[in-house]
């Protein structure tokens, strides 16, 4: 017992101290700055562009790894619905501050990102298919019952990873979306984002994205999960697995086989002075 308590409290001893609110803001305007450097085009013209929606829908941290990450997630809208989600994160490393991009396309057609002549690039080569839903209700015809609904679907899923040292965790879904667009153009009548968090931090894992779509003259519930770690996931609905993300020579650490996802170790910059302060 005294051992296991020795333990914990060197775990928590070890965690970085949480941020001032001044110091929690400049790092939120250091990762939109990084995020408006992107340009999302939809044509190889470089005519049709994405949107960037400024306000972040998820603010989060993880105190457990790299010494204290923390980040914010965006996502580009084209005709009301995201073709692409971002998550822009720093921590410190060394002495400064690495800043991370990490993305996963939600483009049905062809995205084409672009920030100017830096070496790093994302170079998505697949579009992001979504598959029918089994056993869910039609779509409601109300916007309120229709988020009630894909609450409700969301709570279908679960899922778990496994990280480098072999170790499995359970993923939490979150209560809220992170993101709900029920006004686009088209054949799409509503759509959200829900994600999936580890014990160890509140940076999302797994992206679970539910819209409705056409099939045939009906509207059905369709689902995609998408993949927001380098750990091994997997995703079940009602006990079946039906999504997994394994690291093996295709599916690597910053990219996986069709480039939808993408993990970029941006640059480092010198040390925000207040965190210095407060180290």
């Amino acid at each position: 017992m005294m051992s296991m308590l020795i333990t914990t409290l060197a775990i928590v001893a070890a965690d970085p101290p949480a941020p001032s609110v001044k110091t929690a803001d400049r790092l939120q305007a250091l990762h939109l700055a990084d995020a408006r450097r992107w340009n999302m085009y939809l044509d190889e013209g470089r005519k049709t562009k994405a949107e960037l929606v400024e306000k972040p829908i998820y603010v989060w941290t993880n105190p457990t790894r790299s010494h204290g990450q923390h980040g914010a997630v965006y996502v580009w809208n084209h005709r009301g619905r995201p073709v692409a989600v971002g998550s822009i994160f720093s921590h410190p490393e060394m002495g400064q501050r690495m800043i991370c991009h990490e993305f996963h396309s939600l483009a049905t057609g062809t995205l084409l990102p672009e920030r100017g002549p830096e070496d790093q690039r994302w170079d998505p080569q697949g579009s992001v298919k979504f598959q029918p839903l089994p056993g869910a209700s039609t779509p409601d015809a109300s916007p309120a019952r229709r988020l009630i609904q894909m609450r409700s679907l969301a709570r279908e899923f679960s899922a778990h990873s496994i990280d480098y040292q072999m170790e499995r965790w359970e993923l939490r879904l979150l209560a809220q979306p992170l993101y709900r667009y029920d006004k686009p153009e088209g054949d799409d009548v509503d759509g959200a984002l829900f994600a999936f968090v580890t014990s160890a931090g509140t940076d999302p894992e797994v992206i679970v994205a539910l819209e409705s779509h056409k099939s045939g003259d009906a509207l059905a519930w369709h689902h995609r999960a998408i993949r927001f770690s380098d750990s091994n996931l997997y995703v079940q609905h009602l006990g079946k697995d039906v999504w997994s993300s394994v690291r093996d020579d295709k599916n690597q650490l910053h990219f996986n086989p069709d480039h939808t996802y993408r993990l970029i170790r941006d640059r480092a910059i010198a040390e925000l002075p207040e965190l210095v302060a407060e180290q």
